[in-house]
């Protein structure tokens, strides 16, 4: 309990102190990369072993049988993908560490069981491609120094399961993508703080714009504490209750008229600046609805 409070603060400063630099980039370590170190080079239909480690991944141009198409229970650790074409594959039960698919194009694959840790995907092309996008996982450097990488990761991968009817992960992937273009937005070419907190606000609060609970939430929140500002300067209102059925009548723009505010200023600016804010709201509102639900 102890250890995982103190990972946490430390990783909290840590994140604090990269917000505080937020215009100063990361600065760059020389070392040799991944194509420089790796020389062996291994067929994906010719693998004897179930790890494969440093290594070029190589995928036939000619066809093979269709039961070397089907990869199972493999381990790929910093292994090179890079520029290749895979197609009409199905991986089963693989797991891929740290491995580069840099400028690769994916098409027609299914991944099932499958997990991708730390993995580089810059320029990946997914197409009728079956894969669930919450088996990536990246720690917070990536968003942080590398958010343009993966910004066209979760777009390539939201218009990928969109096209193959994948709802669910086509969510999933659009949230990651608007993650990673907020962090782009403070660490990008044209970093703007302000654009930056805006789009934190919008994520947390919309949910990336499919948080139904998220807007049920805060309606209910709002009119309660409308309530509780208006209640006792109401005619013909006596009770917290009266000034909760006022609101929740003014919210909802039925306008019955049988309570009103008091016509002396604070619950005039109060009351106005309470309809205005329910007519945005709810357009926003039904906005996520029709996202959420209709799409």
């Amino acid at each position: 309990m102890l250890k995982n409070i103190l990972h946490e603060a430390s990783r909290f400063k840590t994140n604090a102190i990269r917000f505080w630099n937020w215009r100063k980039k990361p600065f760059p370590r020389p070392r040799l990369t991944l194509e420089e170190i790796i020389t062996e080079k291994v067929k994906i239909n010719e693998l004897c072993s179930d790890i494969i480690n440093l290594s070029f991944v190589n995928f036939p141009t000619t066809p093979i049988k269709p039961w070397e198409r089907r990869i199972v229970g493999k381990t790929f650790f910093k292994c090179i993908f890079s520029q290749e074409t895979i197609e009409d594959f199905t991986f089963n039960n693989c797991h891929f560490t740290e491995c580069v698919f840099n400028g690769a194009k994916i098409i027609d694959v299914e991944f099932h069981d499958c997990t991708f840790n730390e993995c580089f995907f810059y320029k990946t092309k997914f197409t009728s491609t079956y894969i669930d996008p919450r088996t990536l996982s990246f720690t917070d450097h990536w968003h942080w120094d590398k958010s343009n990488v993966n910004l066209g990761l979760y777009q390539s991968l939201y218009r990928n399961l969109k096209d193959i009817h994948q709802d669910e992960f086509a969510m999933y992937a659009d949230k990651k993508f608007q993650f990673y273009r907020r962090y782009q937005d403070l660490r990008g070419e044209q970093p703007n703080r302000t654009k930056f907190i805006r789009s934190m606000f919008f994520d947390y609060v919309l949910g990336y714009g499919y948080g139904i609970t998220n807007t049920l939430v805060i309606t209910t929140i709002s009119i309660f504490l409308f309530a509780l500002l208006i209640d006792g300067h109401l005619k013909d209102g006596s009770n917290y209750l009266e000034a909760f059925y006022f609101t929740v009548v003014s919210f909802t723009t039925a306008g019955y008229g049988e309570i009103t505010p008091l016509h002396t200023s604070l619950p005039l600016v109060l009351t106005i600046l309470f309809l205005l804010g329910s007519v945005a709201w709810c357009a926003v509102v039904t906005a996520i609805i029709v996202k959420r639900i209709v799409k």
